[in-house]
């Protein structure tokens, strides 16, 4: 299956589509990349299955995207072992089966740009395999990774659930300062299984895009947490396809920037089936002259009677400099079915600001308070699974909002 992120097609009209431009980089990788990086990861099918992406690699250059300020990409130089601290339930991409070949080889889409998903398909120097037997019981799985001027990441995760399986996924990048992460993963649940997912990225000036794409299968259920704190420009890329019935989706990002810091969002719901269910929530802070661009899409096919899908978007400005674009979108198929949209961007009411100070809070901390706990759902939430990464997402929230709102 190709799972475009956009169709632009309606009976038998059809859009006309843009092209982004394309620059190409004297500092790509090549075959001689992908030679080093054969070293570490051995798995024959695994290894075919990246040289031939890469005949479609070589051919395109790094994106041009004038929302986000990113005029193409040079990538630092290759390293072909990450370390990256792995829980020790997660397999290794050497421990790949047939299984996992089958989804990297069917679950295919665009990614933020097709030659970010080509780029960590390709040339990948750290993944796993996320794999569960029938019936397992919640297991917690984490990856936590810590990038730098020298060391980049190119992240490759397969995830592929049993019927009737639990699992919860955490995947932890914290940055040094002007590297980048360029991911991409594929997870498939098969009938009633049950997947959690935590996205924690804490970005320092960094180049980021998570390419992900998930296939829902009957009665089963997809959480999904996708932080972003930060970072030069950050562009997560989600895609998740419900063709069968009776799937559940709910995604929640939440967002936070200063600085001259820009994320560029892009979530993707298709509903193929009848009562299928998928939902975001995005919650976001913007801070001094940052740019914030979310773009969330719900697009409900004929034949998925009685789907219900919901989408919202909530941001709070701190600056007049700082600038959101909001595109909550909506494409309606099918008559039987429940949906809606919105959005909201606005500063903290005087009313909220008010209250606080009766209760002996100065202005600063007031708004302090207000715009961290935006946050703390976020936080309570990864706390159930891993208090000591709750404490690294507070501690940099916190870090963050004691500058803007120092009394000095």
């Amino acid at each position: 299956m190709y799972e475009k992120a956009l169709i632009l097609r309606h009976d038998d009209f059809f859009a006309t589509e843009w092209t982004v431009p394309e620059i190409e980089s004297d500092k790509d990788y090549g075959i001689i990349e992908i030679d080093e990086s054969k070293k570490i990861f051995t798995n024959n099918k695994l290894n075919e299955f990246r040289l031939n992406r890469y005949e479609e690699y070589k051919k395109l250059g790094f994106p041009k995207w004038k929302r986000s300020r990113l005029n193409g990409f040079d990538p630092l130089p290759f390293i072909s072992k990450f370390n990256t601290l792995t829980s020790e339930n997660l397999k290794s991409l050497n421990d790949l089966d047939d299984e996992g070949i089958e989804i990297l080889n069917d679950m295919d889409f665009d990614g933020s740009h097709r030659k970010f998903l080509l780029m960590s398909d390709i040339f990948f120097n750290n993944g796993f395999y996320l794999k569960t037997e029938k019936n397992q019981k919640n297991d917690v799985y984490t990856t936590e990774s810590i990038i730098d001027n020298k060391n980049p990441l190119y992240d490759l995760g397969i995830i592929n659930l049993a019927e009737n399986s639990k699992a919860t996924l955490i995947r932890f990048v914290k940055s040094n300062g002007n590297s980048s992460k360029i991911s991409s993963l594929r997870g498939k649940l098969n009938e009633n299984s049950e997947l959690t997912l935590i996205n924690l990225n804490l970005f320092e000036n960094d180049i980021s895009t998570d390419n992900i794409f998930f296939d829902i299968g009957e009665n089963a259920k997809l959480t999904i947490y996708d932080i972003n704190i930060g970072g030069k420009v950050t562009a997560p890329h989600i895609v998740v396809r419900m063709a069968a019935k009776k799937g559940n989706v709910n995604i929640y990002p939440y967002y936070l920037t200063q600085d001259e810091e820009i994320i560029d969002m892009f979530y993707l719901i298709r509903y193929y089936a009848p009562e299928t269910f998928g939902h975001i929530l995005g919650h976001g802070v913007l801070m001094d002259s940052s740019r914030v661009v979310f773009r969330g899409n719900l697009d409900i096919k004929k034949g998925a009677k009685e789907a219900d899908a919901g989408e919202q978007d909530f941001n709070l400005i701190l600056s007049e400099k700082a600038r959101v674009m909001a595109y909550p979108s909506l494409y309606v198929d099918e008559n039987d079915v429940t949906a809606g949209h919105a959005a909201s961007i606005g500063s903290i009411e005087e009313d909220q600001l008010y209250y606080m100070m009766t209760r002996g809070y100065s202005k600063n901390e007031a708004k302090k308070e207000i715009a961290a706990g935006i946050f703390e759902p976020s936080i309570e939430f990864i706390s159930k699974y891993n208090t000591k990464l709750a404490g690294e997402l507070r501690d940099v929230i916190q870090k963050r909002f004691d500058r803007e709102f120092s009394d000095s």
